[in-house]
């Protein structure tokens, strides 16, 4: 966590003072590329991220997150996060087993894109097709039966890659003069065709010809990550404003990393300004001085917008898919039952808010005579904490160093954490049994979190990580959150020769990046059968030219 106060206000203004003409404003727009176009119900869709600069064609650098809807003609049926680092972004979801047979449209979109009051991403959408194995049920109108399979729509080849493969090695070569960025593909050929959809050539030719906004909504751009908003519900009018201006805190077990504080609006609304949360988690909201009398909590607010996905085309059922269908099923099944996730290579991702450990000192608890109070931790060899009555209510400080290397306990509160999360009233801690606690951390100095600041922080780690027996206040909220899709390659490394290995995915990388003149050779792995297997490369230039590349691979 860094000790810096950035005051939010004042740069959401500076932001939007320096768009104050709409024929100005930055305007993005998101393209999504998947490993695969066909999928049966049950499946991973692998997914890589471009955020556009509507203006330029070239990668935004602006927005932080990018929101993902899968629709099915009836509505969203599945949900996703991606991070986004120079309008990159990986991510993955999964597709329930329950969906029906049918066409889907998957939407992106970011903050920014979304404050164009005529905006619709449904124009920049891609379409996929899913099968559904086990049941007949099929999307509402969504599904045209056919004696005999369509033709696979035509792929829009273009740009300076080449690709070629031979003996089980893909070569991929930037033949030209600036940087690429891309993803690649190995997947199955089975025959079932792609339905018709933009491709990244398609998109890019869209966003050029984009007619001037019919205006935009009042917005806070997510420049530094996702903006989570909650509101304070199960109170009155005049319980609400007994809690209006007080601070409330979001936050979820592990280092410390995921933690935020906001101010409560007169409406009872709360934003926290985070760092993007990766990972679905348990979320932990509270809110600081309530009366024990006014029984309040606060719930997040769901980000997605639910965007109408306009028309769907129908997908084309044929008999003739059947053994391919069944080969895709199997495939994911074994995948969902074999761990699969030994297959996945975690990438790189932004780094969260952390705690300046220059001056840190750490106490690993086995090193020392246990005690079964926690206060004599702190009177027996914990010099760093001391225990202080502020109005008849004990706290803790965190000794500090001036500039001068005096040491003293500065007036304040500290941050006291227990696995991560934020114990506001310190006598729970001090209550709390330190034969559950393994180590504890402790970050002297001044700390700000948001508008809220602290001297000092202290982070109590037990062995579980999973705040055992620790009993809040009855205005504490746990609730299930979405955070951004962990950023993920499907490389296929860990394949061994007792894995059922029926994968329809052979590789996936969602983040490559060639310099001009410069190539690179992909290994894989072939599945347990035989077949065709296609490769296929999209991205962009540094220019903001498509890229899109296929290779076929006639056997394995």
């Amino acid at each position: 966590m860094k000790r810096l106060l950035i005051c939010i206000p004042a740069l959401l203004v500076l932001f939007l003072s320096a768009f104050a003409s709409d024929g100005e404003r930055l305007r993005e727009r998101v393209y999504i590329s998947t490993d695969r176009d066909v999928y049966v119900a049950g499946d991973c869709v692998w997914m890589s991220a471009y955020c556009v600069d509507a203006a330029t064609g070239r990668l935004s650098d602006f927005s932080r997150i990018a929101y993902v809807e899968v629709h099915s003609p009836e509505g969203t049926v599945q949900t996703a996060k991606v991070a986004l680092d120079g309008g990159r972004g990986a991510a993955s979801l999964t597709l329930p087993n329950s969906l029906a047979t049918g066409n889907y449209r998957l939407l992106a979109y970011t903050s920014l894109g979304a404050s164009e009051i005529d905006y619709n991403p449904a124009s920049d959408g891609r379409t996929i097709s899913v099968f559904n194995t086990f049941t007949t049920t099929r999307t509402e109108g969504g599904v045209v039966v056919s004696g005999s399979a369509p033709e696979a729509p035509a792929r829009t080849e273009c740009g300076t890659l080449s690709i070629s493969a031979e003996g089980g090695r893909i070569k991929v070569v930037n033949n030209g003069s600036g940087k690429a960025l891309f993803n690649v593909s190995v997947r199955h050929a089975d025959g079932i065709p792609a339905p018709e959809g933009k491709g990244i050539s398609e998109f890019c030719g869209g966003i050029s010809d984009l007619p001037a906004p019919k205006g935009f909504r009042l917005f806070a751009s997510e420049y530094e990550g996702e903006i989570i908003r909650a509101r304070v519900t199960g109170t009155d009018a005049s319980g609400l404003k007994a809690v209006e201006g007080k601070y409330a805190f979001i936050s979820s077990p592990g280092n410390g990393s995921n933690v935020y504080t906001g101010s409560i609006e007169p409406d009872g609304t709360v934003t926290f300004y985070t760092t993007n949360i990766y990972g679905d988690q348990d979320m932990f909201l509270e809110i600081e001085g309530v009366d024990r009398n006014n029984i309040c909590h606060l719930d997040v607010q769901r980000p997605f917008l639910d965007f109408p996905a306009g028309d769907i085309a129908p997908l084309t059922l044929c008999s003739a898919y059947a053994d391919a269908l069944q080969l895709r099923s199997l495939g994911m099944q074994l995948e969902r039952n074999f761990d699969a996730d030994t297959l996945y290579t975690e990438l790189p991702r932004l780094p969260g808010l952390e705690f300046d450990g220059r001056n840190a000192k750490a106490y690993n608890l086995d090193d020392y005579t246990r005690f079964p109070v926690m206060e004599e931790l702190f009177t027996e060899f914990i010099q760093e904490i001391r225990v202080r009555r502020n109005n008849s209510v004990k706290e803790l400080q965190v000794r500090t160093t001036d500039a001068l290397g005096s040491s003293y306990f500065p007036q304040g509160t500290a941050l006291v954490l227990l696995d991560g999360v934020p114990v506001l009233d310190h006598s729970k801690i001090l209550a709390y049994d330190p034969l559950l606690v393994r180590r504890i951390e402790i970050f002297p100095g001044a700390y700000f979190l948001g508008i809220r600041n602290f001297r000092g922080v202290v982070n109590f780690i037990t062995y579980k990580g999973t705040l055992p027996s620790m009993k809040f206040e009855d205005n504490v909220r746990i609730v299930s959150f979405q955070g951004c899709s962990i950023p993920m390659a499907y490389t296929c490394e860990g394949v061994g020769k007792d894995y059922p290995d029926y994968r329809q995915t052979i590789w996936w990388h969602p983040l490559l990046e060639l310099a001009p003149g410069e190539s690179m050779e992909i290994k894989y792995k072939a599945p347990d059968y035989s077949g065709a297997f296609e490769v296929m490369a999209e991205g962009l230039t540094e220019d903001g030219e498509p890229l899109s590349q296929a290779c076929l691979i006639s056997s394995m």
